[in-house]
This record gives structure tokens, sequence and C-alpha cells, in this order.
């Protein structure tokens, strides 16, 4: 009779099987990818120097900083016949106004409404009045053109406008601001491509056989040699726009998989399917590709944390928090440069609109910046256990400005308020000041109160410490041995500050070790690093014990009971200054308790000893005694 299988002993299915990570480099493959690195990271050093000297040597082209300023006045790309302010004079003097809207360019009439964008430009590239409106905006050389403009209240006038570069220059000295200088304004990440060129470097180099490392190495190189100013150099070679574009985006879609795969490679269908779509990224344009970049990015950080929450790997969760820390860095600044990039077509003066590219450019380079910072930190497997103090410290920077931003904004806006309603003036600047003052003073008691938050919500370890353990001596120093004290001490330092090992030095004695054996600890006393452990708190060369506490069990007294010795964490790094911190403050506490555990368990040994002094003085009179009744029943029975 054939008996049918169980569910638990069906054969195996066929069928395709992906590997649990993605496998490493083998020795073709890493070559491969070694040459087309070799080439990209040269490209990523030439480019942007070559680029950033063409810009230099060149004819300075700042007018395409802000569209229409070769007309001298500025126009948004949404709506090209508004002029929203002058830049510099010469426009001012002809007529021109804030607010006008352009009705017709050497007679020919505009349309209402006339965005000027690639996709309207292909749309309407055989119309005059998209035609006209480019040389007006585009055209090189200088020319006088009369356009036929409308003010807000509807009258029309005819001026004539002269296009070329005299005028952004003008306004850019009219601000102070050298227009050489200006053609760098919208460089200024370039001052952070040191760091990423170094950070691709350790990630590729450190890693070399790891995919992860290797293709967010590769993500930034592509990125810095697609980018401005080496974009300029790519045009000036050659090489054709879209190509160009490609590369950015191939920079994109490398990033993103980098993340899709963090920190191991797992693989999974779900992660394939999701890196099949990130090609899709090279047929997409403007908004639609930025919320297309921003949802993978949503989608990475969700999959970070649900590793999160399911590993047991202390190493590895340090990884995904530094992870995070980067993904999430990057986009608040990412946001910023979105919204700068957007408001900036609303402001209303040149200064306000360099202000905001600045702004947009600053914030592009620090998104880059801390998103390789998080990355190289995690990967490298150093300082891995420093990501909540930073993390920690980020939240309490950004709660900090927020809330006293807060407090300025809306103290500034009641007074106004009360002042308008006694005296109905709106201009005085004393509810101003007032505000000023008022979140000055509330700076500290902001900060404090954010710092408790931040340090009990990132830092729970270490909050334990400051906490936990000076109570914690204190109940045990009436009940507990020292040898369970101290053991207890010990796991409360590794646990706030992770360290591998630690030990406890009390009157010249090695009292106790975790980590190591006391054998050890007494050899590292008679090492070189050891001589001067009395004076030095932290040694950062001692890679056994580098910090170093002394106990001092009052303030009063100068002369420690004894040493906290506390060794490296599991990747390398010596404690923190803020942890190091925590444990001198607990120190004192430590070493009240030692010393009051000693000075109780010589009163109980003492105690101890009398007591069984008394027991054997007890017993021998007792003896005395019992031999005398005894000696004395012998005599009345012989008599």
């Amino acid at each position: 009779m054939q008996l049918a299988l169980s569910t638990t002993e069906r054969p195996p299915t066929r069928g395709l099987r992906l590997p649990p990570v993605v496998p490493e480099f083998n020795a073709l493959t890493y070559r491969l990818f070694t040459a087309v690195w070799g080439l990209v990271f040269l490209l990523a050093i030439a480019g942007p120097l070559i680029g950033f000297y063409q810009r230099y040597t060149e004819p300075a082209n700042n007018s395409q900083l802000l569209l229409g300023s070769r007309a001298g006045f500025a126009v948004s790309p949404r709506d090209a016949t508004l002029v929203r302010f002058t830049v510099g004079p010469q426009a001012d003097a002809a007529g021109v106004r804030p607010g006008d809207r352009i009705v017709a360019i050497y007679g020919i009439a505009m349309p209402r409404s006339m965005p000027m964008n690639e996709e309207a430009l292909a749309a309407h590239a055989s119309d005059p009045a998209y035609i006209t409106m480019g040389n007006l905006l585009y055209a090189s050389g200088e020319s006088d053109v009369p356009i036929t403009v409308r003010d807000p209240d509807g009258h029309i006038r005819d001026v004539t406008v002269t296009t070329g570069e005299q005028h952004i220059d003008a306004g850019a000295k009219a601000l102070g601001i050298s227009p050489k200088l200006l053609s760098f304004i919208d460089l200024l990440q370039v001052i952070f491509y040191p760091f990423l060129l170094w950070a691709a470097w350790l990630l590729h180099r450190r890693n070399s056989r790891d995919i992860v490392s290797s293709l967010l190495s590769l993500a930034v190189l592509v990125s810095i040699a697609a980018e401005q100013p080496s974009s300029v150099f790519l045009a000036g070679i050659g090489i054709p726009r879209p190509v160009n574009v490609a590369m950015y985006d191939v920079g994109n879609i490398l990033l993103l998989t980098g993340i899709l795969l963090f920190p191991h490679g797992n693989l999974s269908w779900r992660v394939v399917a999701l890196i099949a779509l990130l090609p899709l990224l090279m047929f997409l344009h403007g908004q639609v590709y930025q919320a297309y970049f921003v949802c993978f990015m949503i989608i990475g950080v969700l999959a970070m944390i649900r590793r999160l929450r399911q590993t047991e790997s202390s190493e590895q969760r340090q990884q995904i928090r530094w992870a995070l820390f980067g993904i999430s860095t990057y986009a608040a600044f990412r946001c910023i440069y979105i919204a700068c990039d957007y408001f900036k077509w609303s402001t209303d003066s040149f200064g306000h609109q360099l202000l905001v590219e600045m702004a947009a450019g600053i914030s592009f380079a620090l998104a880059v910046l801390f998103l390789q910072l998080g990355l190289l930190v995690a990967l490298l497997r150093y300082r891995l256990y420093d990501a909540e103090i930073v993390i920690g410290r980020s939240v309490n920077f950004a709660v900090i400005t927020l809330g006293v931003a807060a407090v300025f904004a809306a103290a500034g806006d009641a007074l106004k308020q009360i002042v308008y309603n006694y005296s109905g003036n709106s201009n005085n600047e004393g509810p101003i000041i007032f505000a000023a003052a008022l979140a000055t003073i509330m700076v500290n008691p902001i900060q404090e109160r954010v710092e408790r938050w931040s340090e009990k919500r990132f830092q729970k370890n270490l909050f334990l410490l400051r906490n936990d353990l000076p109570q914690s001596v204190r109940d045990m120093r009436e009940t507990a041995t020292l040898a369970e004290m101290l053991e207890e001490i010990l796991a409360q330092i590794d646990r706030g500050v992770r360290a591998v090992r630690a030990a406890i030095i009390v009157n010249g004695s090695v009292l106790t070790a975790r980590g190591l054996g006391t054998d050890e600890v007494e050899a590292w006393r008679a090492s070189v690093f050891a001589q001067d452990y009395k004076h030095d708190i932290c040694e950062a060369s001692d890679r056994l014990f580098p910090i170093r506490v002394p106990l001092v069990p009052s303030s009063d007294e100068e002369e420690p009971i004894g040493y906290l010795l506390v060794g490296p964490r599991p990747d390398g790094s010596i404690p923190s200054h803020a942890e190091q911190t925590a444990i001198k403050e607990v120190s004192e506490d430590i070493a009240r308790a030692i010393r009051t555990v000693i000075k109780r368990e010589a009163r109980e040994t003492e105690i101890a000893d009398l007591i069984a002094e008394n027991a054997r003085r007890i017993g021998a009179l007792e003896a005395l005694l019992g031999a005398g009744r005894t000696a004395g029943r012998r005599s009345s029975g012989t008599a």
C-alpha cells in the first residue's frame, strides 16, 4: 500500500532560487569592477577640477542664475511673462517695474501664461511668441529689444531693454558681491568633494570584495562626475547632454540599490523586484523624478527599520542606526534643497534669490555629505557605538533651533499685534527686540529639557548608567559583599558604554575584572601604558584600558582609594567624551559605596571575630564548670 507523504516530507519544489546574499566579487568581476571604478574615480577628480578651471577662465555667464536677468529683470520658469523684480539699475531706469506683465515683444503678442521649461520649449518650438521670448531670455550678445508691458493697474506702456551680462554684474556689485564670485555661487558643494572622494576610496578599498560598499562607492563617484562643474568638462569634450543626464541617473540608481541591499546584501524576491524598478528613473523628469526617487528612499528607510527590529546582533543594529541617521539627514537636507529650488522663483529681490540659491547648494552638499558619513561608518564598522550620541545631538540641535525660532516668532507676532491694537503702529521695532531677548533667555531652559529628553530617548544605556548605577550602589552597600557589588558595577559600566573589558583596583589590589583575568590586569600594570595611569584619565594609544577613572570618595579628599579601568568597545574605538563624562559623574558614588562596604565588612569581620572569641570563652567557661561539677560528684560519691 502506498502512503501519501506528509507535509513535512514533501520533496523540495524545483525552481529558481535566490542566494541568501549577493555573492562577493570573484577574481574576474572584481578586476572588471575595479577597472570601471578606477576610470570613474579619475573622472570624479579631473572633471570637477577642469570644469572649475574652465568656469574660472571663460567669460562670465552669470545671467544663467536668474531667468530673464539678461534683459535686466527676473522671471519665473512657470510664467516668463511676469516680471518678479528688476536686476541692476538699467531696466529700472528704462521703466520696467516688479509686477509688470510682458504682453508683447517686437510687437508679437505673448500668451497670458508662458512657462519656459524644456517641455514647453519642445512643444512650442515653432511658435513665434516662444521664439521671441527665447531670444530675449537666452540669446547671447547685446541688443536693444522693444517690449510692451502692462502694470498691475492695467496700464500699458512700451519700454526698450538692452540685453547683456551687465545687468546681473551691476546687481552683484550693488550687493557687494564680485561678479567673478557670482560665477561659482552654484558650486558650493565642491568644498565637500575631498571628503566624498576619500569616503568613496575607503568604501571600495577597505571592503573591496563587498558588493554593497562598492556600489555605494561607485554611486558617489558617478554623481560627482555627472554634476556641475564636471558637466562643463563633459560638454567641452563632446559628451552629449543625454549621456550626462544618464550618468546622473545611474548614480542615483546605484545609491538606491546599495540602500536596499544594506548592510550585508541580503536578497529576497521583494528586494530584486524593487531593484528592477529603479532603471525607470532614466525615463522620468522633473517633479515625477523627484517623487519616484523619494518614494524609494522611504522604502529603503522602512526596510532598514524592519531589519533593525528583527536583528539581534548588536553590531548590525548599530550599523543600521548609522545608516538610518545618514539617510534621514540626507532626506531632511534634500527636502530643504527641493524647497529652496522651488521657492527661489517666488523671491522678491536679487539678494533674496542669491541667498536661497546658496542655501540650496549647501543643503544639497550637506545631504550627500551626511549620507556618506552614515554609510561610511556603518560599513567600515568603526565608531559604530557613537550612533546614539550623534543622533541625539542632531535631534537636540534641530529641536532647540525650532523651539527658539517658535518662541521668537510667537512673541514677535503677539507683541506686534498688541502694539498695533493700542497704537495702530505696526512698524515699531520694539516687539522684535523684545522677542529676540526672550528667545535668548529661553535657550538654556529649552536646551536642558531637550537634552534630558534626548538622552533618555536616544542614549538609554548612558541614561541608565547616570541614574541607575548610583542608586544601585547605594542599595547594595548595605547588604551586598564587596565582590558582589564590584561585579554589578562592572556589569552596568559595560552595559552603559559597551566596553569589552573592565577592572577595578582598590588599595593597590586588583579586586575584580570583567572580560579578562586579574593576572592580565596585573601584567598590564607593569606595562609602559600603565606607568601614568594615575594621571592620564584617557590614553587613546592604550588598547587594553584606554579609560582610567580615579575613585575619590569625596571632593574634600585628594587621594583616590582605587581606579576604575575601562576598555574599548567591540569595534576597537574608545568610549566617547560623553560616556567618559558619565563615568566620571558616577565615580564618586562608586568610591563612597566601596569605602562604605570595606568599612562595613571590616566591622562585620570584627564583630564576627568578637562573637567567635566570646563563644570560645563561653565554651571554655562551660567546660570548666562542667569539669567542676564532675569532680564534685566524684568527691561526694567517695564520702
